[in-house]
């Protein structure tokens, strides 16, 4: 009898652990996608306006380039200056890459990901 009653309970108890594992489960699943939806739809917007950026940025080039050009006489010595602006800037940003592009981009990740360790919490 009391082997009877003590089977029943641990019965009841697996049915409640098995209850609560599948729970937990479904509110990790919850929160992968509400995380992944957030970074998704993060990455989109700043794809989107780098992309517009990049328009922008082109016109202004090729007006700075035209101008310089015609300041010069010559519109290949604008467009090369313009290209020479834009290789030292490369040149720049190679060598701050860790300290302005990794590093940040790192702690963006991780506050992305990471939302309690940002101190709100």
């Amino acid at each position: 009898m009391i082997q009877d009653n003590i089977n029943e309970h641990l019965k009841d108890v697996k049915k409640d652990f098995e209850s609560y594992l599948e729970k937990r489960i479904d509110l990790f699943k919850l929160h992968l996608v509400e995380e992944l939806s957030r970074f998704t739809a993060g990455f989109a917007l700043k794809l989107g306006i780098m992309y517009l950026l990049l328009f922008v940025l082109l016109f202004i080039s090729l007006a700075g380039a035209l101008f310089l050009g015609e300041l010069l006489g010559s519109y290949g010595w604008g467009f090369a200056i313009v290209a020479g602006f834009y290789l030292l800037l490369v040149l720049v940003f190679y060598l701050l890459r860790r300290t302005c592009i990794e590093r940040p981009l790192i702690r963006t990740f991780i506050r992305m990901f990471f939302p309690k360790l940002d101190g709100d919490e």
